[in-house]
């Protein structure tokens, strides 16, 4: 039984760790939140998710079970992401008045809004929602070439992936803001689709997103904290990333999810969220006896 829970991605120690710290906030704040049904029934589903891939890992090739446990997880990511707009409310009122107000003394003017009206051809709204979309897809890429090359690798990426996003889910919490797109009023709030990748990234925000997870910007910190990830293990691979990185990082604040102290805020935090989930694996491996191994 040890050994066969030793053989599981050691992103669920983060994810258990993560419900854990959570529920203790509930119970900080508002006891009640703990049993309301979204929030029970989050739970069972990542629950059920883990009794499933534990009972498949015998059927499959050891490389695929952590690709598929992999994948998996990053998906239910939604769910929590999602349930931060819920309990971001516990302890403080939004940061949005001061997150805008520290833009405005910046440049006097908010670049969430200007940005958008300054530029709008159609190659280059394209290319802002083009850059937004490789937020989704650059970990996925990741996690392919990883499953091709190195299995221990894939594991770590995998681990500082899934940490990451349940670090700054975690400070959402308790920083709540809910960015421009829902804190300044229409028209001003949004940008028109022109092209294919406009109208992805409207379907997604429109079945995914919510008000929350603005300061910091964790797309840009999670992207980041990717590159450093490369950087450490796959030094080669950073040249092809870095120009998509870069266009991401503008269109954060060219589609208004976030101000631009966001993008700073998360361009510091990336390499604080990097080494605390980075000790946090090797705490992990050492209790567990793992050295590195190859594929």
């Amino acid at each position: 039984m040890k050994k066969s829970l030793q053989q599981l991605p050691e992103f669920w120690w983060a994810v258990l760790l993560y419900f854990l710290a959570v529920e203790i906030l509930m119970v900080a704040a508002s006891p009640s939140m703990v049993i309301r049904p979204d929030i029970i029934v989050t739970r069972l589903v990542f629950g059920a998710v883990f009794i499933l891939l534990y009972v498949l890992r015998k059927g499959l090739q050891y490389r695929n079970f952590i690709l598929i446990s992999t994948i998996a997880v990053y998906a239910l990511l939604t769910l929590l992401y999602k349930e931060t707009g819920t309990l971001n409310s516990m302890f403080f009122s939004k940061l949005d008045p001061h997150l805008a107000h520290i833009d405005q003394l910046i440049f006097g003017f908010q670049p969430s809004v200007v940005f958008s009206e300054k530029f709008q051809s159609m190659p280059f709204s394209e290319l802002m929602f083009f850059g937004y979309f490789f937020y989704y897809l650059m970990p996925l890429v990741i996690m392919l070439l990883l499953y091709r090359y190195d299995l221990w690798e894939l594991k770590s990426f995998g681990f500082m992936l899934i940490s990451s996003f349940l670090l700054y889910y975690f400070i959402f919490i308790l920083l709540p803001a809910e960015g421009p797109q829902f804190y300044f009023p229409f028209p001003e709030n949004t940008v028109q689709a022109q092209g294919f990748f406009g109208w992805a990234i409207k379907r997604i925000q429109h079945n995914g997103e919510a008000p929350t997870a603005a300061f910091p910007s964790s797309h840009v910190g999670i992207s980041i904290m990717v590159l450093i990830w490369l950087w450490m293990n796959k030094r080669n691979w950073v040249k092809y990333f870095l120009p998509f990185t870069l266009i991401l990082i503008f269109s954060t604040v060219y589609l208004k999810a976030h101000y631009f102290i966001d993008v700073v805020a998360g361009i510091f935090s990336a390499p604080v969220v990097f080494f605390i989930n980075f000790t946090f694996l090797n705490f992990i491996r050492k209790q567990n006896g793992h050295q590195h191994q190859g594929s």
